[in-house]
């Protein structure tokens, strides 16, 4: 009787374990076995809109230079936007509607009269992913899942009838990692450029995005 009693107690017990493992297997098939969708995709791009601190820097090869690397360092926070290349250096402050570019080698700034956002150029930029997947021009095929970078990406791809982008997406928070597009025109030259994007999400301080000190700087309003 009281092996009896014994196996009516495991009963339950066994059935809970069946559960969560069912359960976990799930999770883990969802996560990283089940293919996302367009939408699945959409909507996990869409998260890069409400960043509002970051420093990125994005590394561009491309054909039409010889594979030649270009790279913008970008770092934004309240509004306030500092990106550098190897020639100068854009201070951007929407709060403010100043836009500043600076020649730190022949210590001159120019300031711009009227003012035009970096800050937005450069969120759309991030959010390309978005934007893309929004239209019905491109096709969308889900491709795997990778580690780009350390990064657990999605990879997909959207193509057009003389364009495709390859993309590698941060499956936390839709960021792109790399991105690929080919441009193949009829007729043309195919032109081939790669993008990768190094981030780092809530890590600007207010001295990164501070206005510069221009003082010995000749100043030229444009």
């Amino acid at each position: 009787m009281e092996e009896k009693k014994k196996f009516i107690l495991a009963v339950p017990t066994i059935i809970i374990i069946i559960v969560a493992v069912v359960g976990i297997s799930l999770i883990f098939y969802n996560r990283n076995v089940k293919e996302m969708t367009r939408e699945d995709v959409r909507t996990l791009a869409q998260k890069v809109a409400i960043i509002d601190n970051i420093s990125c820097e994005i590394v561009t090869e491309s054909s039409e230079r010889d594979n030649k690397q270009s790279i913008v360092d970008y770092k934004m926070k309240d509004n306030k936007l500092i990106s550098k290349t190897d020639y100068y250096t854009i201070f951007d402050d929407e709060n403010e509607g100043i836009k500043i570019q600076i020649d730190d080698t022949e210590k001159v700034a120019y300031v711009y009269n009227e003012y035009r956002s970096e800050i937005t150029s450069f969120q759309e930029m991030l959010c390309t992913a978005e934007k893309l997947l929004e239209s019905d021009e491109y096709q969308y095929q889900f491709v795997n899942y990778e580690t780009m970078n350390g990064i657990k990406c999605v990879a997909f791809t959207l193509s057009a009838a003389d364009t495709t982008f390859n993309i590698w997406m941060d499956k936390s928070n839709g960021m792109i990692v790399k991105m690929d597009c080919h441009y193949h025109l009829e007729g043309t030259e195919e032109i081939n450029t790669v993008m990768y994007y190094r981030y780092q999400l809530n890590n600007v301080k207010d001295e990164d995005v501070k206005k510069p000190d221009l003082t010995d700087y000749s100043i030229i309003e444009l």
